[in-house]
């Protein structure tokens, strides 16, 4: 189909790669568990994650990885600006634990909502440059190049990538909604929950800091 050797393979791949709980999952739960957070926090959440996604994507299939490969001085600090902003998203997640809940106050949480949800959500999945890499070895693995139609075949593979992707954070969002009722009734859980997401952040953060 349009140059991709299996379908199913390559929708399934997909699949065990979002299974693997990182900063996107996180943030996107923490998102849904601001004050004024819900599903429709998730959704514009899930939109930011695939935006910064399909920005490695591109990037990944234009020949850039090359040039990171040629400047890894550059890629270094694109790494540890990512890591910089994953730290930082953390240590805010733990210090408004409480405020999240509505124990406490953020400032200016009453004017955050959809822009706010989507860019940093965007921001983080654009935290870690070392995704550009996996793309770059991902997409072969499925491309048939007997029938391979160049930019039409790339754009299939990522339209079906960010179609699952979709798909899977959909559903982590009514898992999340069931979740949200046990939050209501044990709002300590809730606490431990935001604090434990923004300690997993800040681990992700010195990860992709020290990864070469």
């Amino acid at each position: 189909m349009n140059g991709i050797t299996d379908l199913w393979a390559l929708a399934l791949a997909t699949l065990i790669f979002l299974a693997i709980p990182g900063p996107g999952t996180i943030k996107l739960f923490a998102s849904m568990a601001e004050k004024n957070g819900g599903a429709r926090a998730g959704v514009w959440s899930t939109l930011g994650l695939m935006a910064g996604d399909t920005v490695w994507m591109v990037l990944a299939l234009s020949g850039v990885a090359a040039l990171a490969a040629a400047y890894p001085k550059a890629f270094d600090v694109l790494r540890y600006a990512g890591a910089l902003y994953l730290a930082w998203v953390g240590f805010n997640l733990i210090r408004h634990s409480r405020a999240a809940l509505g124990e406490g106050r953020v400032n200016n949480a009453a004017n955050r909502g959809a822009k706010q949800w989507f860019v940093e959500s965007c921001f983080v999945s654009l935290s870690n440059p070392k995704v550009i890499g996996f793309y770059v070895a991902f997409f072969p693995l499925f491309i048939d190049t007997r029938h391979f139609e160049g930019v039409k075949t790339y754009a299939t593979m990522i339209a079906i990538v960010l179609t699952i992707c979709f798909l899977y954070c959909m559903w982590l969002i009514v898992v999340a909604q069931f979740a949200k009722r046990v939050f209501k009734r044990y709002p300590e859980a809730g606490v431990w929950l935001k604090r434990g997401a923004g300690a997993a952040l800040m681990g992700f953060a010195v990860k992709f800091a020290v990864q070469k």
